[in-house]
């Protein structure tokens, strides 16, 4: 009753943040490469002009990609 954890509680950690990082692995890679790509959907959509019914769509697509920045930002620092 000390609080000093215990070798089995030590391992359960271990192992819950090795899945941890394997699991978030992958939506940072995509998170990353979605964060390279997207910039290349504002042309379409900003080539005519940004009429009041694009608004939400543009407005989406910047929300879009500032979550890709956030989540891919530490992709290939390992």
């Amino acid at each position: 009753m000390s609080g000093i954890p215990s070798t089995t509680d030590s391992i359960a950690l271990d192992f819950a943040s090795t899945i941890g990082r394997l699991a978030y692995a992958p939506l940072e890679t995509v998170a990353f490469w979605s964060a390279v790509a997207l910039p290349l959907a504002y042309l379409p959509v900003l080539s005519g002009g940004l009429s009041a019914g694009e608004l939400p769509l543009f407005a989406g697509l910047i929300a879009v990609h500032a979550v890709a920045l956030v989540l891919g930002r530490d992709h290939g620092q390992q």
